[in-house]
């Protein structure tokens, strides 16, 4: 697949997914945030309609980072 193919297969899918508005993406975007690596406090913590399910991960859990105390 060429590279522009990949690009704007990649724009499709994701355009869709923003501009969706199903709770069964919201729950399946969460179960995903979940397995990312946020938690529930985290994910409550969001502004409503965000959608971490398509995002790369969660960094910080990933990097360890903690605050400092």
């Amino acid at each position: 697949m060429a590279t522009a193919d990949v690009y704007n297969t990649v724009n499709s899918h994701y355009s869709a997914l923003a501009r969706s508005n199903s709770d069964d993406i919201t729950h399946h975007s969460q179960k995903v945030a979940l397995s990312f690596g946020y938690d529930a406090d985290e994910l409550a913590a969001i502004p409503e309609g965000a959608n971490l399910g398509v995002s790369c991960g969660n960094p910080l859990a990933v990097a360890g980072s903690r605050p400092v105390s």
